[in-house]
């Protein structure tokens, strides 16, 4: 059933980010809005069964490294609040999706999705209808650096080679045109009027009581001071969350979310490392990434 014959009152909200933008970690702060129900990257959940996607996600070198990765994420055990919570993988699809985020949520006051850009490129049609649409943002090289992390974990180098950000599929180097080509859409096909709400991830950390109220009073959720700390833990994933079992076990490989369920504030933000340590790899990625980071970077919601 739509959106639209929902209750009136009722606010959605879509959040679009490029992997380690501290999305998780903003979402863990809209998980403590009374009322509200999260729903964690459906649409990434969703490109596990998309072949096209799983093409351009794992071209290459990427394949076996990641096929070795879902096999050992299966195998894990969800644990403590963990083991009764996430849907199963199988049945989702970009239409099962759509349909999720699109159905009923009685008795929520916030629908708040979120979501990375993987799942969703080339099918912009299949966006829900009746959500406000925001984006998150980091600075590329910050972003890179975590990204680097978790990609030499889950694409390890061949035996003997020491593993690049250049043995990546592109998808994992082109992560801020696609918001730019999403805004554009959804400015042309009329679905979202008004500025488009863009948050930094380093305006968060600095200045999280300014930044979070912006947001809120833009997309309509009630703000309180009290969304500026939450308790430490996963407690909030059972409480109101709906996610990916396969996200969940992979988590326990990767820990992608680990510092985002081990936080309970915002923290100020880390200054860059020095030049001369930044690996070669992070800084040609986020050479790429920076003029379409900039030109969001400029529509954001300022301090």
């Amino acid at each position: 059933m739509a959106a639209e014959s929902s209750s009136t009152n009722q606010v959605r909200v879509m959040l679009w980010s490029p992997p380690r933008c501290l999305s998780t970690v903003f979402q863990k702060c809209m998980s403590y809005v009374d009322g509200i129900q999260i729903i964690n990257e459906p649409y990434q959940s969703a490109g596990a069964n998309n072949p096209e996607i799983m093409k351009q996600l794992t071209e290459g070198q990427g394949q076996e490294s990641f096929n070795k990765f879902m096999a050992t994420a299966e195998q894990q055990e969800l644990i403590g609040n963990l083991q009764e919570v996430g849907w199963d993988d199988s049945v989702c699809t970009t239409a099962w999706v759509k349909n999720l985020l699109e159905g009923q949520f009685p008795g929520k006051k916030v629908v708040f999705a979120k979501d990375l850009m993987f799942g969703i490129r080339g099918q912009f049609h299949m966006i829900p209808k009746g959500y406000k649409h925001t984006f998150i943002i980091r600075n590329p090289t910050k972003m890179t650096i975590s990204l680097r992390k978790n990609a030499e974990i889950m694409f390890p180098a061949p035996e003997g080679q020491q593993f690049s950000l250049r043995m990546l599929p592109p998808l994992f180097k082109e992560c801020y045109q696609p918001l730019l080509q999403l805004i554009e859409y959804l400015k042309e096909n009329k679905e979202q009027t008004g500025d488009p709400i863009i948050i930094d991830a380093d305006d968060l950390q600095n200045h999280p009581a300014s930044i979070v109220r912006q947001y809120c009073d833009a997309v309509g959720i009630p703000y309180n001071d009290s969304l500026l700390e939450w308790p430490a833990g996963n407690e909030c994933v059972k409480k109101n969350w709906l996610v990916s079992k396969m996200m969940l076990q992979g988590d326990r490989i990767i820990g992608y979310y680990a510092a985002a369920f081990a936080s309970t504030k915002f923290l100020p933000s880390k200054p860059l490392p020095p030049e001369n340590e930044i690996p070669a790899d992070v800084v040609e990625v986020a050479k790429l990434e920076e003029p379409f980071y900039k030109k969001l970077y400029d529509m954001r919601i300022k301090p």
